[in-house]
Order: C-alpha cells, then sequence, then structure tokens
C-alpha cells in the first residue's frame, strides 16, 4: 500500500503510545487527591527501540513483517507502587505530572506534525511537483 512504510509503522506507534500516555497522565491528575491511588506509567520506547535494532540489522529492504512487528510492538502501562508521595498511600506529583503533560503534548504535536509532512512528501512526488 501506498505510504506502507518502516517510518509510517514507527509514527503510528509513537503515536499511539503517546496518546496512551496523555491519558494515563490524565487520569494521574484526576485522582491526585484520591487515598490509595498509584499513579499510571506507560512505557513504549524500549519495545519500538528493540524492534528497530532488530530492522537495522536486516538488509534495505522492508516486508510486512517487518512492518508488523513494529504495529505491533507492546504499549506498557503500568502502575507505579515504588513511591508514595504522601501518608494516603496516593503517590501522584501534580507538579510534575504537569510537567509531564506538558511535554507530552508537545510530542504529539511534533508527532502528527512529522506524519503530515510525510504524506505531504509523497502527495508532492505523486503530483509530479503539482499541486
Amino acid at each position: 500500500m501506498i505510504g506502507d512504510s518502516i517510518t509510517s509503522a514507527v509514527l503510528q506507534k509513537a503515536l499511539d503510545g503517546t496518546w496512551q500516555r496523555q491519558r494515563a497522565i490524565a487520569g494521574n491528575i484526576a485522582n491526585h487527591e484520591t487515598p490509595g491511588y498509584k499513579a499510571l506509567k506507560v512505557d513504549f520506547e524500549g519495545s519500538l527501540h528493540r524492534e528497530i535494532q532488530k530492522l537495522q540489522n536486516l538488509s534495505p529492504v522492508s516486508s510486512s513483517a517487518d512492518l508488523e512487528a513494529i504495529k505491533h510492538s507492546e504499549i506498557n502501562v503500568f502502575a507505579d507502587s515504588s513511591t508514595s508521595e504522601r501518608t494516603d498511600g496516593n503517590n501522584v506529583n501534580l507538579d510534575l505530572e504537569n510537567i509531564e503533560m506538558a511535554k507530552v503534548q508537545i510530542q504529539y504535536q511534533y508527532l502528527t506534525r512529522s506524519m503530515t509532512d510525510m504524506y505531504s512528501r509523497l502527495r508532492y512526488a505523486i503530483s509530479e511537483g503539482k499541486k
């Protein structure tokens, strides 16, 4: 399919992971006063990086199996029970969560812009430089 590439698969997975992280942070902020609540964390960069590393050791031609491996790399959501900010067992640090939310929003905007630019270049090439 047109536009089905390693780059688009990585961008899509990064968008999915960033979206999940945004949802987790929003939940953490909403529950910052809930006794016993443990902050949710999201990790997708590790598994995505491993899949990209595997591809670097292969030939330059990507296969549909390579694309599927990236598309199905794991997005791990887990409760961070290693710390406790307060005596009621809640470990949400509202200041850190707000900073992380701003960071994730910038990352998401960057990723959507990268995806848009990639498809704009593809459209330009297909139309042979004509708008």
